[in-house]
């Protein structure tokens, strides 16, 4: 069966489309490949936007703010159209504050993205970091600030990225304890997590992964990196420069056969089939899949209408399942410091 493709509640006024437009590619310099143009990365959210795509993440910090002023077109073309998009941002860039989080700086912060963007309002606002500075020096100001600005309607929800494992070194650490402590402080409506075929579940306690802690919360999760950094789109073009990525494609191609004699070996399978993966995760959930060129965004919105039965999405599962178990742990966790 295909997608039902009806709107998800991620917080209160904000009902998106349930696959999202990533921009954090814009304004990157592309290893290994020809850097894609500002005419094919708008040519890529327009035809997001075609395919029905309401919500698109983006922050001050891709391509030092050119990835916000693109974006800014699509908006002032939908609005023209009477199309409402939804925008998500991140809080980044430091600038000559001594904390990203300190005073006014996050105000300020908030009102460049707004101008970059051509908005009054920033329908999710995100705090990407932990790092509150020494002994959490700038969490009160952080949190006084964005409750403010979520009052006087700059911003339509406050979200906060999830808990995850990080490489450090040769050890995998999970900062759950720590996820938890903000959550309680900073009541985020959205948490921003990455979650992908061989990236582990995160369990916050004996009863509650991630999704179920954030249902029983009230919080949406809206799902990032559901292709891991492109290595699940088996396209060699993406991230090749990754150490031991040949050795791990084969294992994808090897464990992916059965899906491939099952429903055909039609170009984009494996992307179709990892976005479907992320999507099932609840109606309390979004996916913000990238895009390299304007063919990779058809790519993901082909997976809506990919026809899959309760036993494919059952080998899905088994498959990714076996992913997890035979490539190296390192793969399966970002270095620490790794941005959303």
């Amino acid at each position: 069966m295909s997608l039902q493709v009806t709107p998800r509640l991620l917080a209160p006024h904000l009902a998106v489309h349930p696959l999202g437009v990533g921009c954090r590619a814009i304004g990157e310099k592309p290893r290994g490949r020809a850097a894609t143009t500002d005419r094919q990365w708008l040519d890529g959210m327009r035809r997001a936007v075609e395919r029905g795509a309401t919500l698109f993440d983006t922050a001050d910090t891709y391509g030092d703010g050119h990835a916000e002023r693109l974006l800014g077109k699509v908006l002032q073309e939908s609005r023209r159209q009477g199309l409402n998009l939804q925008v998500s941002s991140k809080i980044g860039h430091r600038g000559s504050a001594p904390h990203p989080y300190a005073g006014p700086h996050l105000k300020h912060q908030l009102e460049q993205s707004m101008d970059n963007l051509g908005v009054d309002r920033i329908d999710l606002y995100v705090l990407p970091t932990f790092d509150f500075g020494d002994n959490d020096r700038y969490l009160g100001c952080a949190i006084d600030q964005m409750q403010t600005l979520h009052q006087l309607g700059y911003i339509g929800a406050i979200g906060l990225r999830g808990p995850r494992a990080e490489l450090a070194g040769d050890r995998i650490l999970e900062n759950t304890g720590r996820f938890l402590q903000l959550f309680r402080l900073i009541k985020p409506d959205v948490v921003l997590a990455d979650f992908n075929a061989i990236t582990p579940l995160i369990e916050l306690d004996e009863d509650d992964d991630l999704f179920a802690f954030a249902a029983r919360h009230g919080a949406g999760v809206l799902i990032t990196a559901p292709l891991a950094g492109g290595f699940l789109t088996g396209r060699p073009d993406q991230a090749s420069t990754m150490p031991g990525r040949n050795g791990r494609d084969q294992v994808l191609h090897r464990l992916m056969g059965p899906l491939r004699r099952r429903l055909g070996d039609r170009p984009g399978l494996l992307a179709m089939a990892a976005l479907r993966y992320c999507l099932s995760r609840g109606q309390h959930t979004a996916v913000l899949a990238g895009f390299g060129t304007p063919d990779h965004v058809a790519t993901n919105f082909d997976s809506l209408d990919l026809a899959l039965s309760p036993e494919d999405l059952d080998l899905i599962a088994g498959i990714y399942a076996r992913l997890r178990t035979e490539l190296p742990a390192g793969m399966q966790a970002a270095p620490v410091g790794t941005p959303v």
